[in-house]
C-alpha cells in the first residue's frame, strides 16, 4: 500500500512540474511576442470565482447543475497561476496589467445589449451582430476596460498566437 502510494505521488509532483513548466514558457512567449509589437498594457478578465460552487453537494439554488466533469475542470483551472506568472513577467519588461470585471462579456452583444449564451464558436445576435466567441468576449472585455460599458469595436485584423 506504502509503495502504491509513493508512487501516486511521484507521479502526480512530476505531472505538477510539467504543467508548471509549460506555463512558465506559454507566458514567456507572450510576454515576447508583447514585446515585439510593442504592448504596454495587458487587460485580462478577472475570473475569480468560477471554481466555487463546483462541489457535487445538494445546491442551494435551483439554477441548472453542471456536469462533474465540468465542476472538476473548473477547481482544477489554473488561473491564478497564469496571472500571477504574467504580472511578474510583464512588469519586469515595463508593461502593465490590468484585471477588468468579465462577468457577461461573451454573452451580451456590444451592439444592441442583449444577452444570450453562444451555442457554437460564433456569436451571433438577432440585430445582425456575427463574431468568433473568443474574439467577441475579448473585445467586450477591452471595451469594458476603456469606456466602462460593451461597446462595438471594430478589429482591423486578429490571429490565434500558437506556441509550438
Amino acid at each position: 500500500m506504502e509503495k502504491n502510494r509513493r508512487a501516486l505521488h511521484y507521479i502526480l509532483s512530476k505531472s505538477d512540474a510539467q504543467l508548471t513548466d509549460t506555463l512558465h514558457k506559454t507566458t514567456r512567449a507572450f510576454v515576447n511576442w508583447c514585446l515585439e509589437n510593442q504592448v504596454k498594457q495587458v487587460v485580462v478578465g478577472e475570473v475569480e470565482g468560477v471554481q466555487r460552487n463546483t462541489s457535487c453537494k445538494k445546491k442551494q439554488n435551483k439554477h441548472k447543475k453542471r456536469s462533474a466533469r465540468h465542476n472538476q475542470k473548473m477547481s482544477q483551472w489554473q488561473f491564478g497561476r497564469i496571472t500571477s506568472y504574467l504580472q511578474y513577467k510583464l512588469a519586469a519588461e515595463g508593461i502593465s496589467l490590468e484585471k477588468v470585471n468579465e462577468a457577461y462579456s461573451t454573452q451580451t452583444c456590444p451592439v444592441c445589449g442583449r444577452k444570450k449564451k453562444p451555442s457554437s464558436r460564433n456569436y451571433s445576435c438577432r440585430c445582425g451582430y456575427r463574431e468568433h466567441r473568443d474574439i467577441h468576449g475579448a473585445k467586450n472585455i477591452l471595451s469594458k476596460y476603456k469606456y466602462g460599458e460593451f461597446r462595438e469595436i471594430t478589429s482591423v485584423e486578429y490571429r490565434y498566437l500558437r506556441v509550438a
